[in-house]
């Protein structure tokens, strides 16, 4: 099977039944259908090269995009317009892409970059279909290249992710979420990222499902979408969530239908977490997950939940905790967390280095993340790798500082870097975002720390800051914060 296939099998089994709903209406699997072929002609006359860019708020119209480029026998690249000028301008030279389909409203930010700019919304015109010349793909083909998002001093890579690999996570996902086609889905986080576009587009289109996309997020248009709508399943990041913990008018609407929240993308803070389960009728699940691994390689599930962990992993997914040896660690130990399955990237575009560094011989990735299992195989997140802390020659994650922080009642967000120190090699520095309204000074918040960690960990520095840096996943960059 390949996600054409998929595709194709699903519009006849559900021609009638509404696929997608956005902000212009809703269509039904027959519609998506019908104009994913004509997308496809179009593509098939003109000269567009093999890699297609796709510049696309949430839509019916990438939903239906994304399919028409594999059915041409093209490779889908979702390009983030949240990148920087530079980083786009990188990411469309890398990938080698001649065409990009997009909206007007997105043009400018690409003019002058491809030889083809099709604006959708103006421009396309529809050729005849001839379903006979529609591609069906091959498993282990390639089915998108996403580009991970990069830094100031990195440039975003390439992920390859073949039909095996997205179907294998389906697989995953549909088994953890017992996800059917009675299901609805709301779609707020932007489909140029592996983790939205595995959640809200390929699971709830495989399934026969319904998935609502909002354009644009907004804490009252997510609630009135999940009371209009019925949704059952969100997905999201925590700083979405905290914003919808913020509003006002959270208690104004019924959100009694939802069956599973889902969060990723960056850690979850405890304060998030507490808040989010005295206002939802549901817990919120906390998943691991990464571009390289498809999207999701552990989650928590309503029947099975440790809070504060990142869950069980998938069903057909290994995970191995190994020193900096590549040894495998017993039980709680903390070590690197190693990925296995169907799920595993093929590589990264035109890097074969990095790709040998990153997967081992025998098909082990290293995630780069720490962290470690608990006897009933839970996954317990513990830091990055690389924002690892050394102080005096000891090993210190900041996601165990900030997780200590973030329970201070006066601190709305944190984060900690390392810094350099003449005596013991690094040492932390917290960044503080405090609620408004509230004043706190460093002695507090040593304080506090005092009672939950070790002397060698308490920040030796700290800053209050009105906010963090983020980037255009949301994520925080503490790169900055060391400029």
């Amino acid at each position: 099977m390949t996600l054409i296939e998929t595709f194709l099998n699903v519009c006849k089994k559900y021609a009638k039944k509404t696929a997608v709903v956005d902000q212009n209406g809703s269509a039904t699997y027959e519609d998506i259908y019908q104009e994913a072929v004509h997308y496809a002609m179009f593509l098939l006359s003109k000269d567009v090269g093999r890699h297609i860019g796709l510049l696309l708020p949430n839509s019916k119209e990438f939903v239906v995009l994304f399919f028409g480029i594999l059915m041409a026998g093209k490779i889908p690249v979702p390009l983030n317009y949240l990148f920087s000028p530079p980083q786009l301008s990188y990411v469309i030279k890398n990938a080698e892409i001649n065409a990009i389909l997009t909206h007007s409203a997105f043009k400018p930010q690409v003019e002058n970059q491809v030889r083809y700019i099709f604006t959708i919304d103006k421009e396309v015109s529809y050729p005849a279909i001839e379903e006979k010349k529609i591609e069906r793909g091959d498993e282990e083909g390639l089915a998108a290249i996403l580009y991970t998002s990069g830094t100031d001093i990195a440039n975003p890579k390439g992920v390859l992710l073949t039909h095996r690999n997205f179907l294998s996570n389906l697989d995953g996902c549909t088994s953890a979420f017992k996800f059917s086609e009675e299901d609805k889905v709301l779609g707020i986080l932007p489909l140029f990222h592996t983790y939205p576009l595995t959640t809200t587009l390929m699971l709830p289109i495989r399934m026969g499902a319904t998935v609502v996309y909002l354009a644009r997020f907004s804490a009252v248009k997510t609630f009135e979408a999940i009371e209009k709508h019925k949704i059952t399943l969100m997905a999201a990041i925590p700083s979405l969530y905290r914003v919808l913990l913020k509003s006002k008018r959270l208690t104004e609407y019924n959100l009694n239908t939802l069956r599973i929240c889902t969060s990723g993308g960056e850690r979850l803070p405890s304060d998030v977490l507490t808040e989010f389960n005295k206002a939802f009728p549901v817990p919120l699940m906390e998943g691991y997950g990464l571009t390289e691994a498809t999207a999701v390689v552990s989650v928590n599930t309503p029947e099975k939940y440790r809070p504060g962990s990142i869950g069980l992993p998938l069903g057909n997914v290994e995970v191995k905790i190994v020193d900096d040896a590549g040894q495998s660690q017993s039980v709680n130990k903390e070590g690197e967390i190693w990925v296995k399955g169907q799920n595993v990237m093929k590589g990264y575009y035109k890097l074969p280095q990095e790709t040998a560094e990153t997967i081992t011989s025998d098909n082990w990735l290293k995630t780069g993340d720490y962290g470690k299992l608990c006897q009933d195989r839970f996954l317990w997140f513990t830091g990055r790798k690389k924002d690892l802390i050394i102080i005096s020659g000891e090993n210190v994650s900041p996601h165990e500082i900030e997780r200590v922080i973030s329970g201070f009642e006066k601190v709305n967000e944190v984060t900690v870097v390392g810094i350099s120190d003449r005596i013991r090699g690094e040492v932390p520095k917290a960044f503080i975002v405090l609620y408004e309204d509230t004043t706190c000074n460093q002695e507090e918040i040593r304080d506090y720390c005092s009672q939950h960690l070790p002397h060698y960990k308490i920040p030796k520095y700290i800053e209050f800051v009105k906010e963090l840096p983020r980037g255009p996943t949301g994520k925080i960059l503490k790169r900055e914060l060391l400029r």
